[in-house]
């Protein structure tokens, strides 16, 4: 009888060993995998695709596409009956969030483009869109929302855009959903309700978009033919 119950005791330890060693090895598996959100990302120190602190937005293409590739969709959309197939249940898991118009800037009628972000490209869209209007507002400029003139793109949209506009690569970062145009030619006047360009918002959101380049929160390149900013999220790797 005691032996039983001393076998018992010993079996009782070795399973409670086991699991202590199950759950450590979950817990630091799980360490290794965390992701860093936006808002606690220092980029200028742990981005996980090269980058470096810049007063010049002058980003290549192929510098956006290897961060898009990195942060942004693992799987792109061919075409936009498949985007709509897959749409609502990307929304739910939360790998795609819908941008809408609100109080930092108007989405343009898209022709080319979806109305979808990744999560951290909203937060940076956000972000930028709080700059703007803190700078405007200590100007009194503050009636002034910037354009979203494209975001999220299928193949088949990019490549129709290729045959019209030699300015658009055939392989785009907006493809992965980290991307998204920003005009500097028009902006929104709420005042008047209508669009209008002007130099004081144009001078603005420029330098906005190079305070945070300099941060390296995200990429920007100045498209003269399209007269938008081509501008892609940077993000963290994740926590070792």
């Amino acid at each position: 009888m005691i032996i039983s119950i001393k076998k018992r005791y010993i079996f009782i330890g070795i399973l409670s060993i086991i699991l202590i060693g199950i759950t450590y090895f979950i817990t630091n598996n799980q360490k290794k995998h965390k992701s860093i959100s936006y808002s606690d990302c220092n980029p200028s120190r742990f981005a996980n695709s090269p980058i470096s602190p810049s007063s010049v937005l002058n980003d290549k293409n192929d510098i956006h596409l290897i961060h898009a590739m990195k942060n942004g969709l693992k799987k792109t959309f061919e075409t936009k009956d498949e985007f709509y197939k897959r749409k609502d249940e990307m929304v739910r898991k939360s790998i795609l969030v819908e941008v809408n118009d609100n109080c930092f800037y108007q989405l343009k009628s898209l022709s080319h483009s979806e109305p979808y972000l990744i999560p951290e490209a909203i937060d940076l869209l956000n972000e930028i869109g709080y700059r703007f209007q803190n700078r405007l507002l200590e100007k009194k400029y503050n009636n002034y929302r910037f354009r979203i003139t494209s975001l999220l793109r299928t193949e088949e949209g990019q490549n129709s855009l290729s045959h019209r506009n030699g300015n658009a690569a055939g392989h785009s970062s907006h493809l992965y959903g980290t991307t998204v145009d920003i005009s500097y030619k028009n902006f929104y006047n709420i005042a008047t309700d209508s669009i209008e360009s002007s130099y004081e918002a144009v001078q603005t959101l420029t330098n906005v978009l190079v305070e945070m380049r300099k941060e390296c929160k995200l990429l920007a390149v100045r498209e003269r033919h399209q007269s938008c900013f081509h501008i892609s999220v940077v993000l963290c790797r994740p926590i070792d």
